[in-house]
């Protein structure tokens, strides 16, 4: 539970400081299923290695993503180009902040660029993999965050 904290805590952190987007309760968000957020878009990928292994998957809804891009850029109306590489930078600052967490006794993790995937398009976890989820509400919209990982035991 105290990774699911951390991982909500940075996200949020990264969309306030970086989107200028701040969280809300469920109810006042544009909300949608999970299903819903994941068919609307495309996806962020960026995976980490070295200390421990894995990828953090960032899946926001329209709305959020518009917003993302419009508020990092200052404008109103961003290209879809735009809108994407705005989720890749929030994407890279998140796992940036996240992959610290799951790093064995301080050990360094290195962090692959982003890569944009459709939503439609499936993420596979492998076996040895945890996965950690969340969702986070902001005032734009919302946004799910899914954390696969494998800790290096033996480092």
């Amino acid at each position: 539970m105290l990774k699911k904290r951390n991982i909500y805590n940075t996200a949020v952190e990264t969309f306030e400081i970086s989107c200028f987007l701040f969280p809300v309760e469920k109810g006042d968000a544009e909300s949608g299923s999970k299903k819903e957020v994941l068919a609307e878009n495309v996806r962020s990928v960026v995976s980490f290695n070295g200390a421990a292994e894995g990828r953090v998957v960032i899946s926001p809804s329209q709305a959020l993503l518009d917003a993302m891009a419009a508020n990092m850029l200052g404008i109103e109306d961003p290209k879809q180009a735009q809108k994407e590489e705005a989720l890749c930078e929030v994407a890279n600052i998140i796992t940036g902040n996240i992959a610290p967490i799951f790093s064995n006794k301080d050990e360094i993790c290195y962090i692959e660029p982003p890569k944009l995937i459709e939503a439609s398009d499936a993420i596979v976890r492998e076996q040895r993999m945890t996965k950690e989820s969340v969702r986070i509400y902001l005032d734009a919209g919302e946004a799910d965050i899914e954390v696969y990982y494998q800790i290096d035991e033996e480092q």
